[in-house]
């Protein structure tokens, strides 16, 4: 084998993260045992995505399909750029042609679900005269950035409250009251979630299994409407006895993941919600309410507004411990972190046994890393109806 080492690096950025407008920088790296004949080696960058999903109807289904194109470009780094350019003897040795392309502002984020996906690659091929072409691959992920601070609502308080009479089996048992209060609405990743849970239960049964969940709905628009959801287990509590109440005032860290609407993108719209669920007997008592996930956080997030609480029992000295923001982030982001979703395979129609590189490819999302100070719970509050969500 005359090819010994055939791969795509980028400049700067090993990662392979990239925002909106910004330059994809790189280079091909060739190392050759031997010379070999080739037309051109060039490089193809493709933007698109892509939405499949299939309903069956007894023994028939019924695909829908839904695509967009956001890249189609292709740089030739060696030889001619037309087709019908005659085949040159390429030197052996290693060799490294350099590229580069800019993304455009408008572009959607990466993202990667069972039933759609908007994803980003290029492909590296020698086009061999009489032989089969030689590809690499690699995937790289673009940000479209949502900044928290242009949504009025991000700073604000979230807050639910649901009720339950419990049925028996002839009369009823009880109920169970549930609270759920949120110090915001808009999160980035790796920022903490202050959460207060009240939980009263006046039932005769215990609750067993209380969670607190991240839900993701994708919407996908075809010739119609069809939505998916998957959820990431963010805390699980223990049980509340009968007849006894409980508060919970914890935080958790936003895990690494898209933004919220994936604005750009016209098939696949993406939104999250925040689902507490408190088993009960045979059922249970669900409040759901919608968070931002953003990649700018907030510059100055509005404080709690203090009132009392509804229905709960009142914590020892409440208003000593006011719920506090994690502090201004600093740009750029520390980090970026895999997709807590995963990824997929990204192999395609057009790779085969002559295609190396990437096969598995995960995104990766700005995640903040906020100093030690760990955010104390929030405290019991009534909300503004304005901004019950």
């Amino acid at each position: 084998m005359k090819l010994e080492d055939f791969k795509i690096q980028f400049f700067e950025n090993q990662r392979g993260v990239f925002c909106v407008g910004d330059e994809v920088k790189g280079k091909v790296c060739i190392n050759l045992r031997q010379p070999m004949k080739m037309r051109t080696i060039k490089i193809y960058f493709e933007g698109k995505g892509k939405s499949h999903w299939e309903v069956k109807h007894g023994r028939s289904k019924t695909d829908y399909r839904a695509n967009e194109t956001y890249i189609n470009s292709t740089l030739v780094l060696y030889g001619g750029a037309e087709p019908s350019s005659s085949a040159t003897e390429h030197p052996a040795g290693y060799h490294e042609y350099e590229f580069g392309i800019r993304l455009g502002p408008t572009l959607p984020s990466s993202f990667e679900g069972k039933r759609g996906y908007v994803r980003y690659f290029c492909k590296a091929t020698i086009d061999r005269p009489w032989k089969f072409d030689e590809n690499t691959k690699r995937a790289f992920t673009v940000i479209r950035h949502l900044d928290l601070n242009s949504l009025p609502d991000s700073a604000f308080p979230v807050f639910g409250e649901e009720n339950k009479n419990i049925e028996g089996c002839c009369c009823s048992r009880g109920s169970v009251s549930v609270q759920l209060m949120l110090n915001k609405k808009g999160f980035v990743p790796g920022e903490p979630m202050v959460y207060t849970i009240d939980i009263n239960n006046a039932s005769d049964y215990s609750c067993d299994g209380v969670r607190l969940e991240l839900r993701q709905t994708v919407n996908i628009m075809t010739y119609c409407l069809q939505t998916f959801c998957r959820e990431l287990c963010l805390v699980f509590f223990a049980s509340i006895r009968s007849h006894k109440t409980d508060q919970i005032s914890q935080s958790v860290l936003i895990p690494a993941l898209p933004p919220s609407k994936l604005d750009g993108c016209g098939i696949i719209d993406v939104k999250y919600a925040v689902l507490l669920t408190v088993p009960v007997n045979w059922s249970s008592v669900q409040i759901e309410r919608e968070i931002v996930i953003g990649t700018i956080p907030l510059h100055q997030a509005n404080p709690l507004p203090s009132y009392p609480a509804i229905g709960v029992p009142s914590l020892d000295n409440p208003a000593s411990a006011p719920p506090m923001e994690p502090p201004p982030y600093i740009e750029p982001p520390p980090a970026y972190e895999d997709c807590v979703f995963g990824g997929a395979n990204i192999r395609d129609e057009h790779d085969d046994e002559h295609t190396s590189g990437q096969t598995q490819w995960t995104p990766a999302y700005p995640y903040y890393t906020w100093d030690n100070r760990r955010p104390p719970p929030a405290i019991p509050s009534a909300p503004p109806p304005a901004y019950d969500a």
